[in-house]
């Protein structure tokens, strides 16, 4: 299985993509999702079993600088009416601005996207999360946000959830007798980004019915899981039992 770093290193890797998340759900919005391109053929990117249209939009900012902490800038367009920039300006005019929307950025490689050579491996670089914290344009035609790290907060301790050693605490795919499918949430909103056929119940055991497919939260079950790949592992193994 080539991982994101050997394709990052090949001589002639596949596209470079960018697909965004734009979760306004924790002020009562929705979820926004785009991609910074679109297939070749015309269509909607998918991921992960997610469509992420092409959006004209703009960014920068995103790279660190020494130990301070960036504040990327993310500029969309609005002159175009439904979709996804009707969606851009109920959210800067009916939630604040959008102000605690969390924004999550997914780096990957095309070969990894849905439909291509390595679909389903969910391989991509660290997501990364910032927060929008103010808007810094608003025109007719476009709007500007101002983002900031979580690092950024003020009296914000991290890791900013209980730290478990033995207990992973993204939420797991769930089997719908109903559709004869798998549900899933994303795995930029704490969801298991796991979707493989290979099947194992709470206690580890391989079993061939995907509705006994059940996680019991181990690193151990992780490993079962993804084998020798990056484990997308929630919890903290590193830590000491006993007191810190």
């Amino acid at each position: 299985m080539t991982t994101i770093v050997q394709e990052a290193q090949s001589p002639a890797p596949s596209p470079f993509i960018s697909l965004y998340i734009l979760d306004a759900s924790v002020i009562g919005g929705g979820i926004l999702r785009w991609a910074s391109s679109a297939e070749a053929d015309g269509g909607n990117i998918r991921y992960e079993g997610v469509e992420y249209p092409p959006l004209n939009f703009a960014v920068e900012g995103f790279a660190w600088d020494g130990d301070t902490p960036p504040r990327p800038k993310i500029t969309a367009s609005i002159a175009s009416d439904g979709g996804l920039p009707s969606r851009f300006l109920d959210l800067a005019i009916g939630f604040r601005g959008g102000q605690g929307a969390l924004l999550y950025r997914i780096r990957t490689f095309a070969r990894f996207l849905d439909g291509h050579e390595d679909a389903g491996t969910g391989i991509e670089f660290p997501r990364d999360l910032f927060i929008v914290d103010r808007i810094l344009a608003l025109t007719k035609s476009s709007i500007q946000w101002e983002l900031i790290s979580p690092l950024d907060l003020p009296h914000c301790s991290l890791p900013s959830r209980q730290a478990l050693r033995d207990s992973c605490p993204w939420i797991y795919r769930h089997w719908n007798a109903d559709s004869g499918q798998f549900e899933y949430v994303p795995a930029g909103s704490q969801g298991c980004p796991y979707t493989g056929e290979a099947y194992f119940t709470k206690n580890g055991e391989v079993t061939v019915v995907a509705a006994n497919d059940v996680c019991g939260r181990r690193l151990s079950d992780c490993v079962l899981r993804y084998g020798s790949e990056p484990l997308p592992y929630g919890g903290f193994p590193g830590l000491k039992r006993g007191n810190i």
